[in-house]
């Protein structure tokens, strides 16, 4: 007689954060309808969400019994996320088990799907089931996992495991363990399954995406513990990833149907007050809770609810030998490499400076201020040898490969040109490459006017740095670059240290003027005719008689903001694979940028008309790059100028641009193809750009019309490359652009020959070192 399945009771691991369990149920139910499904929650006991009735899910953990007299409050803040969550979750399925369950499955929500039965996780006999992330060794080829990954993170899932009626004695062993461990999950499920003989699934039943390929077998679980919910395109290994999804399309679609049961977000842990949970606390609180199970020491408060203030003064308390300084400032300190340079001995010389700065400097920080007193070592002096009135110092990265290098080199150029005094003063806070040939100038601080040529978001270290040498006692005027019409509240410091802020367009003129009653002028550097070498689609892996739309952008140029996600889908809108064009996205810097490289992969894949070419050319070829091609498409979210536009249309190339930001100061209906947007959240921003700040998502039909028009009228975009050529013609010239600055710096330029040539800038695309740029 054939043994009759066992009905498991599915226990769903909720982490802190807002989640949407009704996919996840659905998925369940689709295929074990007659299994009960309950849930743990694993965040703020004071904000357990509400669960939907029509779900049919009970909260499993209400009342769990104290660890030991710990109650669990002080456990969430004692122990790392995945520990607290899967001492919660043991503790509630010896509860369930206890209680009469034929058998759990455990899944946390946000980092499991479901796609068929469970059956395999719970066979019968075994106490634990665990599965597998490898079923082979790893090769050393520089891709992650490695087999150092495997160590660290463990050889088992850490988010589906089954347990049955036998399972107790290994609850109780691990929950006992995991209170007061600081180490991560994966190892403790790797001593739980030796000590306690657990059952592995390592079939293609089970799925762990990032550490085994997809397999040809049904797939009734997906492991997406790896997978970014927020950038579903890499896993988060720190590393490319050996298994890449635009490599593997059975791999991308098990991904693309797992994260639709995904839904929601996490959120890492705060007190009342919005006090974040740190390390530190973390630390000190974890270091009280083993001093009470093995000495008589008592407990700390609880740190919710009414005990929350003594929980505060607790952590702000200092010990008898600690000198005054509060258990959490030396974890604090501890933890920092930075601080235990600056204060070596806080227990007794550096005890004094050491509060001082935990009462000002620390409550101000923001992760800055105590960087720029350890980098104080880095500057490079700088001489203050006059405040000669008739000439201007230009501070900026002379001596760099990158996009405001070149910008100080040519604004410095500009002022020479017009007859003002220079004086070239090298930045040295730049982690670009330098230029082969170093200037030679001295460091000398001749003028009373500086010229500030370091964007907002690294004048700290301007004024770290070169503060009293160069700013102290002198007019200070910025030049800067920004890429949304929000100003960053960080922005406000830098303004604070100038008297005077230069812009390279009217977008960014706008940005700045919003938040500051100082002096704000736009500025623009003309954009040089683009000198293209010889090479010719041959070359380039181009078909000759194809229309070639074109997108290039730096990977370091945030892609989101560049947005060829956009210019692939309006491509695919527009034409059916094989139709006849082309689209060439040009990346560069993709090995380093790989995370939106693979993105970028993903979104390309599929297509045999879209070419993905990532490769670091030189200036000319680049600009090659863009002669061969019969259409540039940029539709940018934002751009503090638009540099790639501006050289197509000196090219008397068509532009499907983006209707928006920097690009409008020389670009219009007359000369472009102008995509008209609506404005939206920025999303993925790298950090860099808040999500609190708007850009552009432009229109892609819109996008995809012009595009089909251009291909079937090449007459059409002939007369808008001439005219766009016509525009840039008008620029005025760098000698121009002198005389403009010295007359806003209330300088006399002696050069006043209106007759100098129209050269203008020629600058390179590459960014790197800052957090914005030209382009």
């Amino acid at each position: 007689m054939a043994e009759q399945p066992v009905t498991p009771t599915f226990c769903l691991t909720i982490p802190s954060g807002r989640w949407n369990l009704a996919p996840l149920v659905t998925g369940i139910r689709e295929h074990h309808p007659e299994s009960p499904i309950v849930a743990v929650w694993c965040g703020d006991p004071h904000l357990r969400p509400v669960l939907d009735r029509k779900l049919d899910v009970a909260w499993a953990d209400s009342a769990l019994p104290t660890f030991g007299d710990i109650a669990w409050p002080l456990l969430l803040i004692a122990l790392s996320p995945r520990i607290y969550e899967w001492c919660r979750t043991a503790a509630t399925v010896l509860r369930l088990l206890a209680d009469g369950a034929a058998a759990v499955v455990m899944l946390r929500v946000g980092s499991a799907a479901v796609f068929g039965r469970c059956d395999g996780l719970v066979p019968p006999g075994s106490s634990v089931v665990l599965v597998s992330r490898l079923n082979a060794s790893l090769p050393a080829d520089g891709l992650t996992p490695t087999e150092d990954d495997a160590q660290k993170l463990g050889l088992h899932s850490t988010v589906v495991a089954g347990f049955g009626p036998a399972a107790s004695p290994a609850l109780t062993w691990l929950l006992d363990n995991l209170v007061g461990s600081t180490g991560g999950i994966g190892g403790w499920m790797d001593r739980l399954a030796m000590v306690h003989g657990a059952a592995s699934i390592s079939d293609d039943s089970v799925c762990v995406a990032g550490w085994r390929a997809a397999g040809k077998g049904d797939v009734s679980v997906l492991d997406l513990d790896h997978v970014d919910l927020d950038e579903p395109w890499h896993f988060t290994f720190g590393r490319p990833a050996r298994l890449r999804l635009s490599a593997d399309a059975r791999m991308a679609e098990l991904v693309a149907r797992g994260i639709q049961q995904c839904g929601g977000s996490g959120a890492a842990m705060s007190l009342p007050g919005g006090i974040a949970v740190d390390g530190a606390m973390r630390h000190v609180v974890n270091g009280a809770l083993a001093d009470f199970r093995s000495t008589t020491d008592a407990l700390p408060p609880e740190p919710f609810g009414e005990d929350n203030h003594a929980f505060m003064a607790w952590l702000e308390a200092a010990q008898p030998w600690s000198a005054g300084v509060s258990r959490y400032g030396l974890a604090l300190r501890n933890g920092r490499a930075d601080l235990q340079t600056i204060f070596p001995e806080p227990h007794s010389h550096d005890a004094a400076r050491f509060r001082e700065w935990l009462d000002t400097s620390w409550r101000l920080e923001a992760g800055r201020s105590v960087l720029l007193r350890s980098g104080e070592h880095l500057a490079v002096p700088i001489v203050p040898m006059a405040n000669d009135p008739e000439g201007i110092n230009v501070l900026g990265y002379f001596d760099f490969d990158q996009s405001q290098g070149h910008i100080a080199r040519r604004l410095a150029d500009a002022l020479t040109i017009a007859g003002v005094g220079v004086s070239r003063l090298n930045h040295h806070r730049s982690h670009g490459s330098r230029r082969p040939t170093p200037i030679e100038e001295p460091r000398e601080a001749r003028y009373a006017t500086n010229l500030v040529v370091v964007n907002a978001d690294q004048f700290e270290f301007v004024v770290a740095d070169h503060g009293a040498t160069l700013l102290d006692g002198r007019r200070t005027i910025a030049y800067w670059f920004w890429e949304l019409e929000d100003v960053p509240k960080r922005f406000l410091d830098a303004i604070d240290h100038v008297d005077e802020i230069w812009t390279g367009s009217q977008f960014i003129a706008a940005a700045f003027s919003r938040v500051t009653d100082k002096p704000v002028q736009c500025v623009p550097l003309p954009v040089a005719q683009p000198r293209p070498s010889d090479r010719g689609r041959a070359s380039m892996g181009l078909p000759e008689d194809a229309y070639v739309f074109l997108t290039t952008f730096d990977q370091f140029s945030v892609p989101e903001r560049k947005n060829p996600f956009g210019t692939i889908e309006a491509f695919a809108r527009a034409f059916a694979d094989g139709e006849g064009p082309v689209l060439l996205i040009k990346t560069m810097n993709g090995a380093k940028g790989w995370r939106n490289h693979e993105r970028l992969l993903l979104a390309a894949s599929g297509r045999s008309d879209i070419i993905v070419w990532d490769e670091h050319l030189s200036r000319a070829d680049q600009m090659a790059v863009l002669a061969a091609s019969d259409c540039l498409v940029s539709l940018h979210r934002s751009e503090g100028l638009g540099l790639h536009c501006a050289e197509a249309m000196w090219l008397g190339k068509p532009v499907i641009a983006t209707a928006y930001s920097g690009n409008l100061d020389f670009m219009d209906d007359s000369v472009a193809a102008m995509i008209g947007f609506e404005m939206v959240h920025v999303r993925h921003g790298e950090g860099i750009y808040p999500s609190t700040a708007m850009w552009a998502d432009p229109d892609l039909d819109q996008a995809a019309a012009w595009m089909r028009r251009l291909v079937a009228d090449p007459a059409v975009g002939r007369d808008l490359g001439a005219r766009a050529r016509q525009r840039m013609q008008q620029q005025p010239s760098l000698a121009e652009t002198g005389r403009l600055m010295a007359r806003l710096a209330g300088l006399q330029p002696t050069n006043t020959d209106t007759t100098a040539d129209q050269t203008g800038i020629d600058i390179s695309t590459n960014r790197s070192g800052g957090t914005s740029s030209w382009d």
